[in-house]
């Protein structure tokens, strides 16, 4: 945690808070920071801020706001779409979205996908806080919108979206190639990433008839979320 992550809500006077949870503990027991020494703070779409430790004790840390800090990290202004995967495969997803704070994450889960996983408290409960692991990792501000679809059909969702679809496929078109000519991806840019066992014939003859570009990282097999964290490096490369 190289950023101590703070809600606006939970300022005083937009000036202090408390905190009793694992962000006291990890200040005393993994910064080993004092009374009078100085925290790097995210705070959820506000920014990044400079805080000064009022107060230390066996049982809580009262930080005080000093100054805005310059922008650490620029969001990528992309959103991105899965075809449901597995929990472990999510919060790995959930993280690096964060961590790079990509404006949306979509989950669908197309045909192939076992429903089960909806149970899981990754996709319930944990969301947030998988979201937060990345915030707090990189310094990004930006806290994602996370939806997570159980009904609609993904295909419809795709056809109804308004700006650009990229398709993540072995075969699709190499993706420095895109680089070269377009510098910039739009702010309503969607990267769609599908089964780890790959898109179906009648998946890829959709996405041909409706004009869905396919992009390829390389011509190996990757898992979700190494192909995940490939694009959002090469997308972050081009912003920064």
């Amino acid at each position: 945690m190289n950023w101590i992550l703070v809600y606006e809500r939970e300022l005083q006077q937009n000036l202090f808070v408390n905190l009793t949870d694992q962000r006291h503990t990890h200040i005393q027991t993994v910064l080993k920071k004092k009374s009078e020494d100085q925290v790097q703070v995210v705070v959820p779409n506000l920014g990044n801020f400079l805080f000064k430790i009022k107060t230390i004790s066996d049982s809580f840390t009262t930080l005080e706001k000093l100054s805005l800090l310059p922008e650490t990290l620029k969001p990528l202004p992309i959103h991105t779409f899965f075809s449901l995967p597995r929990p472990q495969t999510g919060k790995k997803l959930l993280h690096l979205a964060g961590a790079y704070g990509v404006q949306s994450v979509f989950f669908y889960a197309t045909e192939t996908k076992n429903k089960e996983y909806w149970t899981s408290p990754v996709y319930t409960k944990e969301t947030l806080s998988h979201l937060e692991t990345g915030l707090s990792q990189t310094g990004n501000s930006r806290l994602p919108i996370v939806v997570r679809e159980r009904t609609i059909s993904w295909k419809f969702f795709l056809k109804d979206w308004d700006g650009k679809i990229f398709v993540l496929d072995r075969e699709g078109i190499d993706f420095q190639s895109i680089i070269k000519t377009q510098t910039e991806f739009s702010n309503q840019s969607l990267f769609v990433f599908g089964p780890e066992s790959g898109w179906k014939p009648e998946d890829l003859l959709f996405f041909r008839e409706n004009n869905f570009p396919l992009i390829s990282l390389g011509k190996i097999n990757l898992r979700t979320e190494f192909a995940y964290s490939a694009l959002l490096h090469q997308l972050f490369s081009i912003k920064n």
